[in-house]
């Protein structure tokens, strides 16, 4: 009986040490915790499924110096992979300087999807054959909503093909070369697993189809942030980690006389030790981060308290309307279009750098663009959907929290006034949008300062995609944040916003 192990990560999202940045407090996470358990032998693969250079503000912060001596190279390497594909968030920083980060690591890259400019693949396939003779390919590939969230100068040198025609065609080439064939597929699964429910009517996430018409031995998936313990699925076997290297899956596979294969997993919890020697290696760039994100920013008289997601929904907060208002400021715009996010929303008195990278966690860049009333309503309309009731109470629509936790997808519309109706059906729940006291004509256009991921369309806000681009202003919004605060000494803003949730 031969047997092969593959450790596999996904979704780290630059996390190498064991924390989350938002405290002090040291958390069982981290690519540099989750490597020092590593049994490697010649037999074991050890695999990462994307998403590994943009996320965290230890990545962040390098990747926005443009400086590829960030680490990541040195724990992957030091952690002995063989084989990566890549994630969506990669290519957040232009494909050049992915490819610079890339040159750096041992491990191979697969991502069949993604084409030159002549229509050739940049990362193809692999074979590894193993010490006990067992042949096994790898087929990866990336989510091809690259195509709609990118930038578009980042992905101008490149093709990013749809999935599952690339996986396809690979598979059926590879599948008699080879013992095993294993998909690393940097995204999810659009139906619940065990009942084929479909979840999600997009093209993001096509794990189901592939495991549905494709005959993979093992498919990795990632993206969704979702912990799925492994299991078979019409007759391939699936598994996803969660994000940020706080598990990862130690996977045994052991072929009978026939080489059929039995898969068995385990997902495991790093420990908070590693290894003395790396860690020594990467202390001066992790000073250098802390010392950033130490930095006092403003003293505030009253602390901003949390607030459950579903509270905050209906009420928005003070650092809700900061951002709102510096993004307004910046472009003049009539109104501001602000998101919530999946952390929770707080500000100490004495507020840090790292206090709002907490709050709002993304490195995007704010836009400015027109759109029309009947846009605007059909944008509030997609926000609505993020309630539900349930037994009369208002709840979150559990689509926004299964298969991927979406509080980032809820929008507040400052300089508007709207009530949204709970109670009606959705696609019908704006009940009421004005603008400077008079109801928002269909036809009206008005100028909005929103960010980059929404303005492309991100989160399956369709109307953007029609919208004229005024400016893409290239300020990160975070900086626009500390900037205010530096500047004024104060978190209070007169930014206006009147909505109800009726239900």
């Amino acid at each position: 009986m031969k047997k092969m192990k593959i450790y596999y990560t996904s979704d780290v999202h630059g996390y190498l040490y064991p924390t989350d940045y938002l405290s002090d407090d040291v958390q069982a996470m981290g690519l540099m915790q989750a490597i020092d358990a590593f049994d490697k032998d010649e037999n074991t693969l050890v695999i990462d499924g994307g998403d590994i250079f943009q996320g965290s503000p230890f990545i962040n912060y390098y990747q926005n110096q443009k400086r590829s001596d960030n680490g990541i190279a040195k724990v992957m390497n030091a952690g002995g992979y063989d084989v990566i594909t890549l994630g969506n968030h990669d290519f957040n920083y232009g494909f050049s300087f992915l490819k610079e980060n890339l040159a750096q690591l041992n491990a191979k890259v697969t991502a069949v999807n993604v084409l030159d400019e002549a229509g050739k693949q940049l990362f193809p396939a692999q074979i590894k054959t193993l010490a006990n003779g067992l042949k096994i390919g790898l087929i990866g590939a990336v989510t091809d909503y690259v195509n709609i969230w990118e930038k578009p100068e980042n992905i101008s040198d490149i093709q990013i093909m749809p999935v599952f025609p690339a996986m396809k065609q690979e598979l059926e080439r590879l599948k008699s070369q080879v013992d095993f064939v294993i998909g690393i597929y940097h995204g999810g699964f659009e139906s619940d697993l065990e009942t084929g429910e479909r979840l999600s009517e997009t093209g993001e996430n096509v794990g189901y189809e592939l495991l549905e018409s494709l005959d993979f031995d093992l498919l990795l998936t990632g993206h969704q942030h979702a912990t799925i313990e492994g299991r078979y699925v019409h007759g391939t076997y699936t598994l996803q980690p969660p994000n940020m290297a706080r598990k990862y899956f130690d996977i045994t596979v052991a072929f009978d006389q026939a080489l059929k294969p039995k898969i068995t997993s385990e997902l495991k919890t790093p420990g908070i030790t590693q290894s003395a020697e790396l860690k020594a290696e990467l202390d001066d760039l992790q000073a250098e981060v802390n010392t950033y994100l130490d930095r006092p920013i403003v003293h505030l008289d009253q602390a901003v308290a949390a607030q459950s997601h579903l509270d905050l929904a209906q009420t928005s907060n003070a650092i809700l309307a900061l951002t709102a208002h510096v993004q307004r400021q910046a472009t003049g715009a009539d109104i501001s279009i602000v998101s919530m996010n999946n952390n929770t929303l707080s500000l100490p008195n004495d507020v840090k750098v790292r206090d709002i990278l907490r709050n709002y966690p993304f490195d995007n860049t704010l836009f400015h663009v027109k759109l029309t009333g009947a846009q605007v309503k059909q944008n509030i309309e997609k926000t609505a959907e993020y309630f539900a009731l349930e037994n009369q109470q208002l709840v979150i629509n559990p689509k926004w929290l299964i298969p991927k936790t979406e509080h980032y997808n809820y929008d507040f519309y400052y300089g508007l006034t709207y009530t949204i109706d709970v109670s009606k059906p959705v696609g019908s729940r704006v009940t009421k949008v004005s603008y400077q006291g008079k109801a928002l004509l269909d036809d009206q256009v008005l100028s909005v300062a929103l960010n980059n991921y929404r303005a492309v369309g991100g989160g399956e806000y369709n109307a953007y995609k029609q919208a004229e681009v005024i400016q893409d202003t290239g300020l990160t919004i975070q900086d626009l944040m500390i900037a205010y605060l530096e500047k004024t000494g104060q978190l209070a803003v007169d930014e206006p916003l009147d909505f109800n949730i009726n239900y």
